[in-house]
C-alpha cells in the first residue's frame, strides 16, 4: 500500500484489503477514477475484478483503504457521507518521509477509530 500511495501522490490512491476475520491476507490496489488529490472513486472495472478474485480465493473484504496525501489523518466529511460498506476504512497519510495508517468504522454519519495492528505479510 505504501508503495502505491507514494507512487500516486499527490493524488489519492485507493484499494481493497481482503482476508479472513480481521486479518488482511491480500492487497488489491485499484485506480482512482477521479484522479483527484482530495477525493477517490475506485475504477469500477478494477473493483469488480478484485471482488471476483477475492471471492474465488475464498477470502472476504476486510477493509477499503485510501490515502490523504495532504491530510487529514481522519475520514473527511465526504468519506463519511459516501461510505457504503460494512468494513473498516483505512486512511494512509504522510508523516515525515513515511506513510502512516489509521483505521475507522464509518456508520450513520460518524467515524470511530479502531485499533490497528500492523505486521509484515
Amino acid at each position: 500500500m505504501c508503495q502505491q500511495v507514494d507512487a500516486e501522490a499527490p493524488l489519492e490512491a485507493c484499494g481493497l484489503l481482503a482476508g479472513r476475520g480481521n486479518r488482511v491476507e491480500a492487497i488489491y490496489p485499484i485506480a482512482n477514477a477521479l484522479k483527484s488529490p482530495v477525493r477517490f472513486r475506485m475504477d469500477p472495472y478494477e473493483q469488480l475484478q478484485a471482488f471476483e478474485d477475492i471471492e474465488k480465493s475464498g477470502l472476504e473484504l476486510v477493509a477499503i483503504y485510501h490515502s490523504h496525501p495532504g491530510g487529514p489523518e481522519t475520514p473527511s466529511p465526504t468519506d463519511i457521507a459516501e461510505w457504503r460498506y460494512d468494513v473498516s476504512c483505512l486512511i494512509l497519510f504522510p508523516s515525515g518521509h513515511q506513510w502512516q495508517a489509521r483505521a475507522f468504522w464509518l456508520e450513520a454519519g460518524h467515524a470511530a477509530e479502531l485499533e490497528l495492528y500492523i505486521s509484515e505479510m
